[in-house]
């Protein structure tokens, strides 16, 4: 009975998300912009290649922020992709192991930093979060040899949800976006290509609703690729991996030209 009722629970706060696609505000522009992201603590993270799991400083309601990151060999003078992670809530108790067994193994081929930061139970598109996110990016551009065409959002659930949303307000920021386990209606031209991948047993966001409102994205002219998991669910995200390093050829020929 109490699995049966958190169960319902879990759906109905994936449905409330489905259908808000909400943005946070945006306050870049403001000359008197105050960073989220304490550059002090940014700059002490060290680019050893490995995985590193730690806290970062911000100078918001919280006084640290989680991550899991993994950073790649760089040869000198390589620039490579940075990887912004939103894990759902499938990940937020643990989102080391969302990202350790589906995020990493699948995109590290790509050759780039894979960012995952901890976000909770709450949706990516609350205004400090999502200030957080464009601040980290800012502060990697700005220290590390990242290739700023090369920045790519990757989402699950509900971050998969609020990455619809970032494709909108942020197109000059990612060059292209992976949305995982999500259905959101599109009701204006993207200009960021997407890759989506959705399971075929997912019972939160019924593929047959998934299939209708991709066609009518790309009927607006939406550049969006999409790919069905047949047999995957909503709950078993690290079962995606495989299908996730498709991703990595699109991004190549599709997107940045490199092949």
């Amino acid at each position: 009975m109490k699995s049966s009722i958190l169960y319902r629970l879990f759906y109905f706060l994936l449905f409330i998300l489905s259908i808000s696609c909400k943005s946070g505000l945006d306050t870049r522009g403001n000359t008197n912009y105050l960073s989220s992201i304490d550059s002090e603590s940014f700059k002490k993270i060290p680019l050893t290649p490995g995985n590193l799991i730690n806290t970062i400083k911000v100078n918001d309601k919280e006084s640290e922020w989680k991550y899991d990151l993994t950073i790649p060999q760089i040869n000198e003078g390589q620039k490579v992709p940075l990887f912004i992670v939103l894990h759902g809530g499938v990940g937020s108790k643990n989102y080391t192991k969302f990202n350790n067994c589906l995020v990493t193994p699948g995109l590290q081929d790509a050759g780039g930093f894979i960012f995952s930061p901890s976000g909770a139970w709450r949706t990516w598109t609350l205004d400090y979060l999502e200030k957080r996110i464009l601040d980290f990016i800012d502060l990697a551009k700005e220290n590390w040899p990242i290739d700023p065409n090369k920045i790519v959002l990757v989402g699950y659930s509900n971050g998969a949800i609020a990455g619809w949303q970032y494709a909108k307000d942020y197109p000059d920021i990612f060059s292209a976006m992976i949305l995982m386990g999500s259905s959101c209606r599109v009701e204006e031209k993207l200009d960021i290509p997407i890759y989506v991948i959705q399971g075929t047993k997912d019972k939160f966001f019924p593929i047959k609703k998934v299939r209708k409102r991709i066609a009518e994205a790309k009927a607006l002219g939406c550049n969006i690729t999409f790919v069905e998991a047949k047999g995957n669910t909503h709950l078993k995200a690290c079962e995606y991996k495989e299908i996730l390093s498709t991703s990595i050829s699109w991004m190549e020929k599709e997107v940045w030209k490199t092949k």
